[in-house]
């Protein structure tokens, strides 16, 4: 693997996070916040979180 296939990957990976960033942003964005609490309630029990 050369230098510039090397870094084309690493660009290519980035804009994948920065897309995935910006969806589970925009997600949470749009959730009201009686919404997401109680998202995080039921989330609590489920993976153990408090």
């Amino acid at each position: 693997m050369t230098t510039q296939t090397s870094s084309l990957s690493n660009v290519a990976q980035a804009s994948v996070l920065k897309r995935v960033g910006a969806k589970a942003y925009r997600l949470l964005e749009s959730m009201t916040e009686s919404a997401y609490r109680g998202f995080l309630a039921q989330s609590a029990g489920r993976y153990g979180i408090e």
